[in-house]
């Protein structure tokens, strides 16, 4: 009977990415280490590495191919798959099992542990392992069973999870949990030094890396053939090694921003998601997979997200699979070319259907350069140079022009502190800032300036009062003005389309942004062909305003964003979360105010040092595997039970803010509770 030994591997784990290719000693990876050690074995006839067909594995495969190791690429997910068909094209009629972490295994334990299977009736044993046996540490594990057993597991296994893993179906199912386990001779009496059973030596995690290393560097160096029981005998020698698997708080995301901050101005691309806006020094600031609303970082932490989901831009959830497939089948295809892709049309219709009074559309692939598309259009229309506006509209020099008329005219709109460094002086008095529901300021404004066109976001924190939009509109009628609804933030939450729809308010052009692809770069401008026409006139334009991946992305998104109702479970996702806070501020007797539309509730802590117990709000949530702020953007793949989660932890976070708070004093009060400085509350120049 051919037996071959298959090593499960890969390069994306959570916890420790890229673990199988790190260097242990003599400039040799873990993996290569584990095959040198395996070939040792003298009753196997193969060895085999079964890694993923997941594009980051490609540099695993590669380095298997050019060491002369075999190596076969399947299913990411279904590995009970990927086992089978290993197995299938090595011509197994016994599989020996070991996984890409564990570079410690023995050879002669390997070769033991065949023989002992043949001294069985191997047709009625079909399956022996090691795993989970008492008194035997973890790190020299190894199963073994028949290619017949494998193939039946492949074709019965229907749960997700018996697909995920290549055992469990075998055991549990076709064993019903009746199989032996193979005994590695170890007397206990000889370690005092060590705990046996709490002893983990596979690579899960960096503390596992650094005593692995540690192993190898002092063993390996003397002896590259030891076993198990020199290892063993090392570490009771030496049981403060262990220490060197203790959790030392890497916290790799916060390194790699200390790192940034020296070549990338400002230390991110994006201002909102400076680690200094939530929790500086100890945010985990970058992430390796993000999944619904589940973010890992780099550290390998798994946490849930109820802070900005992307700032907003991730409607459905993290990695929607509807999207993803689209946005694949767009890549495979070519997402771009010479000739232009047929998708720009289809989602232009598509627009055009959801705002029936929009005639055309132009497109971009970022909301800020989406609100300056609109900007010029407007002024080429009207042939007018002013503009009022209400709300943010992005970084561009038509909008931070305004700080030029007095430095902190922005503050009031959303970001504060925005320096219009680098923007032209001559751009002074352009643009003219109005505040939401002060109709009065915008009536001065237009007796005062020749305003060409007025730009603002249908709603943001107040809901409109005394017919707000309506006067807007009627006064851009009456004075010819152009009336631009910057949708980017608003658009898709709480309807199928522009929140505008909602309002009952038509504009003259209208954008789109943020959540138009669900994490995907797209941005759109639509409106009425009079206008947009203004467009040809004025030049504008950019290559990868023509890639598909934009279009296809917001195709998807809407599509399933109107099949599903998304609007309507965020409402009610928002609504219920909105309601149930104030219940929790109100049973704790903590002062919050809560501000904006279910879609981006937004709540403050109304203390003369709010913003420390903010920050120490957003430390606390940290500690739970929370990603919180004071604001909670719902997607659809929130579901009720997330957020119950959610307010459960916020009803304990905020009775331990509240007793520092009634209790303060120099030892116990919010300040002395904070393991960094104060989160920054607007735009700073970082040092």
């Amino acid at each position: 009977m051919r037996k071959v030994l298959i090593i499960q591997a890969r390069t994306n784990s959570s916890r420790l990415p890229n673990k199988v290719l790190l260097e242990l000693t003599d400039g040799t990876c873990v993996i290569q280490h584990m095959y040198n050690r395996a070939k040792r074995c003298k009753n196997i006839d193969d060895i085999i590495i079964a890694t993923t067909s997941n594009p980051e594995d490609t540099k695993l495969y590669e380095y298997c191919v050019k060491n002369k190791i075999k190596c076969y690429r399947g299913s990411e997910n279904n590995v009970l798959e990927r086992y089978y068909m290993t197995a299938l094209i090595s011509n197994a009629d016994i599989i020996i099992r070991c996984t890409g972490d564990c570079p410690l295994i023995d050879p002669e334990q390997i070769d033991n542990f065949i023989t002992e299977s043949q001294n069985k009736e191997y047709y009625g044993l079909n399956y022996i392992g090691n795993s989970n046996i008492e008194g035997f540490p973890d790190g020299f594990d190894m199963q073994l069973f028949s290619f017949k057993l494998l193939e039946q597991a492949y074709n019965e296994a229907i749960e997700p999870f018996d697909k995920e893993h290549v055992s469990p179906y075998i055991t549990r199912v076709l064993l019903n949990d009746n199989y032996e386990k193979y005994n590695i001779p170890i007397d206990s009496k000889n370690y005092d030094s060590i705990d046996l059973n709490s002893l983990h030596l596979s690579i899960d995690t960096p503390g596992d890396y650094r005593l692995v290393k540690n192993i190898f560097e002092n063993i390996y160096n003397k002896n590259n053939n030891f076993t198990y029981l020199d290892v063993l005998d090392y570490l009771n020698t030496n049981p403060t090694i262990l220490k060197l698997q203790e959790n030392k708080n890497e916290n790799l995301g916060a390194q790699l921003y200390l790192e940034a901050k020296k070549i990338i101005p400002g230390g991110t691309q994006l201002l909102s998601k400076r680690p200094e806006m939530f929790l500086p020094d100890q945010w985990p600031s970058y992430y390796q997979k993000a999944n619904g609303i589940e973010i890992t970082t780099l550290d390998g932490v798994k946490m849930k997200d109820f802070c900005y989901m992307a700032v907003g831009a991730s409607i459905l959830g993290y990695a929607d699979p509807d999207v993803n497939n689209a946005v694949q089948q767009s890549v495979s295809r070519g997402n771009i070319s010479t000739l232009n892709c047929p998708s720009e049309v289809e989602l232009t219709k598509l627009l055009l259907e959801l705002h029936p009074w929009a005639e055309m559309a132009r497109y971009t692939r970022a909301s800020g350069e989406a609100c300056s598309m609109a900007v010029r259009i407007g002024r080429a229309s009207s042939g007018k140079d002013k503009i009022a506006f209400c709300g943010y509209h992005g970084w561009h020099d038509w909008y931070l022009s305004t700080n030029h008329n007095d430095d902190s005219t922005l503050d009031n709109h959303l970001i504060k502190g925005l320096s219009p460094s680098g923007v032209p002086k001559a751009l002074k008095n352009t643009a003219f800032p109005f505040n939401y529901n002060r109709f009065e300021e915008l009536l001065k404004i237009t007796d005062n300036h020749d305003i060409g066109c007025i730009i603002m976001e249908p709603q943001r924190s107040e809901p409109p009062v005394d017919n707000f939009l309506q006067k807007i509109r009627n006064l851009c009628d009456e004075k010819g003005i152009i009336l631009i609804l910057d949708e980017v933030s608003a658009a898709f939450r709480l309807n199928t389309g522009g929140l505008h729809l909602k309002l009952g308010i038509e504009p003259d052009l209208a954008v789109f942004g943020k959540s138009l692809g669900n994490g995907y770069a797209s941005a759109a401008v639509i409106g009425r062909r009079k206008y947009m026409e203004s467009a040809q006139g004025s030049f504008i334009s950019s290559t990868f305003f023509t890639e598909d991946i934009g279009f296809t992305s917001a195709i998807a998104m809407i599509k399933k964003h109107r099949e599903l109702n998304v609007g309507k479970h965020i409402e009610e996702i928002g609504t219920y979360f909105q309601t149930e806070l104030k219940k929790i501020a109100d049973k704790v007797d903590i002062k919050l105010s809560i501000s904006g539309l279910p879609c981006f509730s937004a709540f403050n802590f109304e203390y003369e040092n709010g913003n420390a117990i903010k920050t120490l709000y957003v430390q606390k949530m940290l500690e739970r595997n929370i990603l919180a702020k004071n604001a909670f953007y719902p997607s659809y793949s929130h579901k009720k039970e997330d957020v119950e989660f959610y307010l459960k932890n916020i009803e304990d976070v905020f009775k331990e803010l509240k007793d520092l708070i009634d209790n303060n004093h120099t030892s116990a009060n919010i300040e002395s509770q904070l393991k960094g400085p104060l989160a920054h509350t607007g735009f700073q120049r970082l040092a």
